[in-house]
């Protein structure tokens, strides 16, 4: 009998019953934190930081032109958002390179706000969502191959491991080696342990399992315990090695905690994440999250730096079936490979899981014949349970309707964290 080969892509829809937000709740936390004030004192504290280089100095005017963007949005896409101030250099060609470093270094700082309320999407949910819920995810076993099993996700939070520690499924980033860190230069014998993997080996399968069960789980636009190292070239994530997910929690949250203090005031942070190195001296390490409208290039031809995007295609052309969840196919450089692989693989078939009916999105419209295109119109849990028995568990569903009186509730509690809001 053939092995069929089953690959999954999720999308925020799969965290939506943990509590992580989707692209227009987080939009709207993020506008909000800012009103005139602190986004005057945001512009002040970044042109603070980064004008020490008398060769390359940024300038007031052009941070605030960009921040004034954030205070005039009026949209549902913060991505949208992000993207318009990473294309201000290119859509006026009077910018100076003050301008466009300066662009840089706001879209830095706002990078930084998406990262912390993302962070604290994740503890929060974590504590109030994800113990009642995890039950009805039990079944995640049932999206997977007996064998191997690719899954792919373009949601920066942690809750696949969880599900992964909690019910029994082994599970890897791929990586090979191992690397410390003090947690800070105070706490030095408090120590980070993180796994990593040359960017140059991500390729190399001996790491990721083969020919046995397990999850081979990539962040294809990398993730809140996700970092890079030694300019980019060691990929860094959380270690697995743990008992549960209350262990990952833990560590997750001592990650975030990482810095390098002077005069027992902690060094202010971007993208790039001031730490303590092993020496106890300053380092730096790079979040890997990607967000804005240039996540990756236009085009499909591989790239340096796009090593995750050619494994998604190696993997997608090999396979039998693809199951997307909660996915709303917004991202050119995924459904473009997506598209190929329909084309290169005459007998690929889609599953696409989404809790609201859509129409079959477009880049897939031309596969809609021969059952190549399915859909269902369900949320993850519902769909576990469903490819086992084909019936919707009806306990299931009631439980999980709960589920929007509680989101409120992890809203609520995201907002009282935030250091500075109008909400």
């Amino acid at each position: 009998m053939k092995f069929m080969k089953k690959v999954l892509l999720l999308g925020a829809g799969f965290s939506y019953d943990f509590g992580m937000p989707l692209t227009y709740e987080l939009t709207n936390v993020f506008t909000n934190v800012f009103n005139e004030k602190n986004a005057k004192a945001l512009v002040e504290s970044v042109y603070q930081q980064n004008n020490n280089d008398c060769s390359r100095p940024i300038n007031r005017g052009a941070l605030n032109e960009a921040m004034q963007m954030v205070l005039d949005y009026e949209g549902s896409n913060y991505e949208e958002l992000l993207a318009s101030i990473e294309n201000l250099s290119e859509i006026y060609s009077n910018k100076t390179q003050s301008d466009r470093d300066s662009y840089h270094c706001l879209f830095s700082a706002l990078y930084s706000v998406i990262h912390l309320i993302l962070f604290y999407y994740q503890v929060v949910s974590f504590s109030l969502m994800y113990p009642r819920n995890k039950q009805w995810f039990c079944k995640v076993k049932n999206l997977l191959n007996s064998k191997d099993t690719w899954v792919f996700t373009l949601n920066h939070d942690i809750y696949f491991e969880c599900l992964a520690l909690d019910f029994g499924i082994p599970v890897t980033y791929g990586d090979n080696q191992n690397i410390t860190f003090p947690k800070s230069n105070i706490e030095m014998d408090e120590i980070i342990k993180l796994t990593f993997k040359e960017r140059s080996k991500l390729f190399e399968c001996s790491s990721f399992f083969n020919d046995k069960r397990g999850v081979n789980l990539v962040k294809l636009h990398g993730g809140l315990s996700e970092l890079e190292y030694n300019d980019g070239e060691k990929i860094c994530n959380q270690s697995l090695g743990v008992a549960d997910s209350n262990e990952l929690m833990t560590d997750f949250i001592n990650i975030q905690e990482m810095g390098y203090y002077v005069d027992n005031y902690k060094v202010p942070s971007g993208k790039d994440r001031v730490i303590t190195g092993h020496n106890g001296r300053l380092d730096i390490i790079c979040q890997s999250m990607l967000t804005g409208g240039n996540k990756y290039s236009r085009t499909t031809n591989d790239k340096k730096g796009e090593e995750k995007l050619k494994l998604f295609s190696e993997q997608i052309n090999s396979a039998d079936e693809i199951t997307v969840i909660g996915y709303g196919f917004g991202d050119k450089h995924i459904n473009n490979r997506l598209s190929n692989a329909m084309v290169k693989n005459e007998n690929l078939k889609i599953q696409i899981v989404d809790a609201i009916f859509k129409p079959i999105p477009e880049s897939l419209e031309q596969f809609d014949y021969d059952e190549r295109i399915n859909r269902a119109t369900c949320g993850a849990a519902h769909w576990m349970d469903y490819v086992e028995s084909e019936k919707w568990n009806e306990e299931q569903m009631e439980h999980i309707k709960i589920n929007t009186a509680i989101r409120k509730q992890v809203l609520d509690g995201v907002k009282r964290l935030l250091p500075i809001s109008k909400v």
